[in-house]
């Protein structure tokens, strides 16, 4: 008899953290609920990554383990390849370097099973916090009329105090229909270009001010590497930005939002993408601006560590 499809799966792309991902690995292996499984892109790391999931493979663990080796690619194509082989109904992504609360399964299927039946809320999420407890923005999530949640889109966060890094878990099968957006030479894009699009097709996500995923940044690390990352993937930024133009209202900011899509494109090699503009005339209006900061992007540029 095949197995029941999981609710969730849980999802890992690592590089080179073979240091620190035991304790997700320890954390998983202390949850209440067991209807997940745990699957891993592992990036191609060159530590012992390897070694350790060939343990954890044959332990007797109480949910399943699924590892993937590639050669290094970047994050992107790890989410798009990690949610083409999800089985879970629902995909939350957890950093390696961050470990879950020892109710995170429970908390996170009950509020599922809450949603099942609202037709735009793909997804549920509480929050990231230190390990002193503290969420990553300083302050705790503001719910409206002393509510436990709230249904907002991606694009509504700041009004309730939402605009952090969070825990989220979403329908693997809306995720399906978004994939990331990748450009040769490049391995990151910034991931609100999809999550913004669902947003503006009126999904929304159920918030809870409920800590659920303990997050320690590291040296070298993503979040840490902003100037870094714009420069090795400038064709990803240039997408962000032209993504604002469907969103933005004020005439300042839509200028400023086209300039600097025209500039990353130049500085990325594909000026053709400017006429892929969501806002083509404002896209043409500063062009000339464009390029002149494309000259400046590349200067500040060589100041960003290789």
């Amino acid at each position: 008899m095949p197995e029941r499809k999981k609710t969730l799966t849980v999802f890992t792309a690592t590089y080179n953290r073979g240091h620190l991902i035991e304790r997700l690995y320890r954390s998983l292996l202390r949850q209440s609920c067991f209807d997940f499984e745990w699957l891993v892109i592992d990036d191609g790391s060159e530590d012992n990554t390897k070694e350790l999931f060939s343990e954890w493979l044959n332990a007797d663990n109480p949910f399943t383990i699924r590892y993937y080796y590639q050669p290094n690619q970047g994050l992107i194509r790890a989410l798009n390849l990690g949610i083409e082989l999800a089985q879970g109904e629902y995909f939350a992504k957890i950093d390696s370097d961050d470990y879950v609360v020892d109710d995170f399964s429970e908390k996170m299927i009950t509020w599922i099973n809450q949603i099942r039946n609202e037709e735009k809320v793909y997804g549920v999420s509480g929050v990231r916090v230190s390990p002193e407890g503290i969420p990553l923005k300083g302050s705790w999530p503001q719910m409206p009329d002393d509510s436990d949640y709230v249904d907002a889109t991606d694009l509504e966060r700041a009004a309730y105090n939402l605009d952090a890094d969070m825990c989220e878990s979403w329908r693997t099968d809306v995720l399906r229909q978004h994939p990331f957006p990748v450009w040769d030479g490049e391995k990151f894009a910034p991931e609100q270009i999809v999550f913004f699009d669902i947003a503006l097709e009126g999904w929304k996500i159920r918030w809870f001010p409920v800590a659920m995923l303990i997050c320690e940044y590291q040296e070298g690390g993503l979040t840490l590497g902003a100037s870094k990352l714009e420069k090795q993937n400038p064709m990803g930024y240039a997408m962000m930005y032209n993504q604002k133009l469907k969103y933005l209202r004020g005439i300042k900011q839509r200028m400023k939002a086209a300039m600097q899509c025209n500039a990353l494109c130049f500085v990325g090699g594909y000026p053709q993408y400017i006429f892929q503009s969501n806002a083509l005339l404002m896209s043409l209006l500063t062009l000339i601006p464009g390029w002149l900061l494309s000259y400046r992007r590349r200067i500040q540029y060589r100041e960003v560590n290789q």
